[in-house]
């Protein structure tokens, strides 16, 4: 609705200043400035304005996006009716909140927003809370990368907490999610917003907490390293990544966090 808004407003800018300029009306200037200024409003408020608008009202994804998920997760195939209704509103929304930015002007598909969005509110399907807020901006490059934070190591996903950002590589992202025996880094990502989101307390992990993790998956902890371009010193991540993508795994201290994960 706000970019409708959006546009209307546009139109409004383009056709007073026409016939202001090239017409000599100046008595239009007054509208002129009155769509400006709906323009400049409805541009800063405009997430507000689209919650405004659906408030109350269950959000659905498109049949295309529906059908991609039912093909390549067996999580939300397996969902209970209700539950899919509910991740698909929360997908829509979540997708709604987020600032998305595409590096290398090169624009990332509509169904990665989805993807990601899609393990982020898998891991809030038990709580009221599923926005992510703090995190609201999404950086989207299609190679390995270097950041401000880490300039000199080249990289797949990173959660900048200070800038409020979640930042990955797309191609990482789908084989992640597409690719049967790849790292679903979009979940890693995700684990980490989480922890920074909604974790208070402190995790014990049990001191061989990387050697079980290794047994459960047989990736080592060094090989993983290796594959994002970062050290992974919290096993979250990992625990949660491993608790969802491998059947019968059951790491406590993330079951206990997260209890839809328990299979």
């Amino acid at each position: 609705m706000a970019r409708r808004i959006m546009v209307f407003a546009i139109a409004g800018v383009v056709l007073c200043a026409y016939f202001i300029f090239f017409k000599e009306r100046p008595d239009l200037i007054y509208l002129l400035s009155l769509c400006l200024l709906i323009l400049v409003i409805t541009y800063v408020f405009q997430y507000q304005i689209d919650q405004l608008m659906i408030r109350g009202v269950p959000q659905t994804l498109d049949n295309d996006m529906r059908q991609m998920l039912l093909a390549t997760s067996v999580y939300f195939r397996e969902m209970p009716v209700p539950n899919k209704q509910m991740a698909e509103d929360r997908m829509v929304r979540w997708v709604m909140k987020k600032d998305f930015l595409n590096k290398n002007e090169q624009d990332a598909p509509e169904d990665v927003k989805y993807m990601l969005a899609w393990y982020a509110v898998l891991l809030t399907m038990h709580q009221q809370l599923f926005l992510y807020n703090g995190l609201d901006r999404v950086v989207f490059y299609h190679h390995p990368f270097l950041s401000p934070g880490y300039p000199e190591d080249v990289h797949i996903a990173e959660v900048e907490q200070e800038d409020g950002t979640m930042i990955i590589s797309v191609p990482h992202l789908i084989k992640g999610h597409m690719e049967k025996g790849m790292y679903n880094i979009a979940l890693h990502v995700t684990a980490q917003a989480y922890a920074f989101c909604y974790i208070k307390e402190k995790i014990s992990w049990p001191e061989d907490i990387w050697d079980q993790l290794e047994t459960m998956s047989t990736i080592p902890k060094e090989k993983l390293e290796a594959y994002i371009g970062l050290p992974v010193d919290d096993p979250w991540p990992v625990a949660v990544h491993h608790q969802v993508m491998y059947t019968r795994t059951n790491i406590p201290e993330v079951v206990k966090q997260l209890p839809q994960l328990m299979k």
